[in-house]
């Protein structure tokens, strides 16, 4: 089928409207608009699913087989619709004194069943660090960096510790500020995995989507070879906090490491 021209009445005198209709300026909408029938679609057909399911016209295992792919859509099309809010401004920060590794912890225990289902192993090494950021910010970035990972590999080491900054200069005889140091690790379970998470992926745009609204992040990846890593740096770490003693064994400064795939 071939393009009809349409006949254009507008004079090449008269300039071109100051009001005409422009992709770029609507492409938020577009967004909008895919995304909620995507997830609409997505939930209607886990909704029949599981009515088969129900009715015992599928398995189990065929169930899963079948949802599993269907909510990794509807994800991504909650990711989606996170980039844009974020991209427009609608999202009201309200900072507060957070420990990232409490939050870390959090998301972890949070997911720890559904991990284990999933045969995820996770070891967490946390150190306490406190910063000024949203709750919500902090506890969504994680999640993102946690989803990254998952898409990759299904081995995982989780990393939080203070470190001194290493960029800007700071007055002679005083320490250098601190930062929050989180680090997530991935041995990857084939051999694309590489190459698959050098791309721009919607993870990947949401995390520094968040960095870019907290304005005080940054996100970086290294993924040329195993395992994979994907990091974020807090600028705004405040001073140590006061946690308990270490107990035997322990290295993390009172979040010992734990091996979700043990009971």
């Amino acid at each position: 089928m071939t393009d009809t021209p349409s006949r254009d009445h507008t004079s090449a005198s008269e300039p071109p409207s100051a009001c005409a209709w422009r992709m770029d300026a609507h492409w938020p909408d577009l967004a909008v608009a895919v995304t909620e029938q995507a997830i609409e679609s997505v939930d209607h057909l886990l909704r029949g699913l599981a009515l088969l399911q129900q009715r015992g016209r599928i398995t189990e295992a065929e169930y899963r087989i079948l949802a599993v792919p269907a909510l990794r859509l509807k994800h991504c099309g909650i990711q989606a619709q996170q980039i844009v809010r974020l991209q427009s401004g609608q999202v009201r920060q309200s900072h507060e004194k957070v420990d990232l590794a409490q939050v870390v912890a959090a998301v972890l225990d949070e997911r720890r069943d559904a991990l284990l289902a999933q045969g995820v192993t996770v070891q967490r090494r946390l150190q306490p660090v406190e910063l000024f950021i949203d709750p919500t910010l902090a506890y969504s970035l994680v999640q993102t960096l946690l989803e990254w990972g998952l898409q990759h590999g299904s081995q995982l080491e989780v990393g939080v510790e203070p470190r001194p900054a290493e960029d800007g200069a700071h007055p002679a005889g005083e320490p250098p500020p601190r930062r929050a140091w989180l680090e997530l690790a991935v041995w990857p379970t084939d051999a694309t995995a590489p190459a698959s998470a050098r791309t721009d992926g919607v993870l990947w745009l949401l995390a520094q989507q968040l960095a870019r609204t907290d304005g005080g992040i940054v996100v970086q990846r290294e993924v040329e070879a195993a395992p994979l890593r994907i990091s974020a740096t807090f600028r705004r770490a405040v001073a140590p906090l006061h946690h308990r003693s270490a107990q035997p064994g322990d290295r993390t400064g009172g979040h010992p490491p734990v091996d979700l795939a043990q009971p």
